[in-house]
């Protein structure tokens, strides 16, 4: 008889004030394994410093699972969510400065709490390289300082391309969690006001699993992301297309939990 596999158990530390408000989308490709593992979800408001390259502090806001904020510079940009207890997020350097034009490197962490409410851990990523290292927050204060929206619109234009690691799908599916994704309704905004755009929404997932299913799901995934632009914020279909690449353009090497867990997401990209 076969022993029925162990499920992963969520906690979810509560009591910490939150502000309201917020591309590459996330959701692992097959079921739970038979490894138990306890992770933690916290509330991240506050004021954190880190050992992202040149050791900024980071003002972050939460909402619901959506993580997002900036430096303490005012010149690199953060979001992402929590996704099954851990907070995906990524780091874009310089991409608010307003005397920078330039898209600058992005570093993307996946970090967990250790059970505490004052210090994440885990693994980070140099996307223009490949590297890893281990990475760190540490929270200063619970007070995140001024509201910030988040300028989806300028990453976009600035880099080209935004990795939505802050929407999330349901496991094996091309059903997205939430009912509200401010990155695209973000997007479907800047194709109203510039009628000349076009963008790609791209699919993409890890080696797991089968090749031709993985192409399947990567599609079907872009193209629910396309009709949440279309049908819920208004976008133009004629000037977004869609692509799945299943497990053919992975980020980084397959071979760790961390790597496969960035390999599973969602691109939107200028087209032309």
């Amino acid at each position: 008889m076969k022993t029925p596999p162990k499920r992963h158990t969520t906690t979810v530390i509560t009591g910490l004030i939150l502000p309201a408000i917020a591309l590459c989308a996330v959701a692992d490709t097959r079921a739970a394994t038979s490894k138990t593992t306890t992770t933690t979800r916290v509330n991240v408001t506050g004021t954190w410093t880190s050992n992202l390259p040149g050791g900024p502090d980071l003002n972050l806001f939460q909402e619901g699972d959506r993580v997002w904020g900036k430096d303490g510079w005012s010149k690199g940009s953060i979001r992402g969510s929590w996704i099954e207890g851990r907070l995906t997020v990524v780091y874009t350097e310089g991409v608010i400065d307003p005397a920078n034009p330039e898209c600058g490197p992005r570093t993307v962490m996946l970090l967990t709490s250790k059970g505490t409410a004052t210090r994440l851990e885990g693994m980070g990523f140099a996307l223009q390289s490949g590297d890893s290292q281990e990475k760190y927050l540490s929270r200063q204060s619970p007070d995140p300082g001024s509201d910030f929206t988040y300028p989806y619109d300028v990453e976009l234009q600035r880099c080209g391309q935004i990795f939505t690691w802050d929407l999330v799908f349901e496991t094996d599916s091309d059903k997205l969690q939430g009912s509200d994704w401010p990155v695209l309704s973000a997007v479907a905004d800047l194709l109203r006001k510039n009628q000349g755009m076009k963008v790609k929404v791209a699919g993409h997932t890890d080696s797991t699993g089968d090749a031709a299913h993985n192409q399947d799901l990567s599609a079907r995934r872009a193209e629910s992301v396309k009709k949440v632009m279309v049908n819920k914020y208004g976008a133009d279909a004629i000037r977004i297309t869609t692509k799945g690449w299943g497990d053919e353009q992975p980020l980084v090497p397959n071979a760790t939990a961390e790597g496969r867990a960035l390999n599973r997401r969602v691109e939107i990209l200028l087209a032309h």
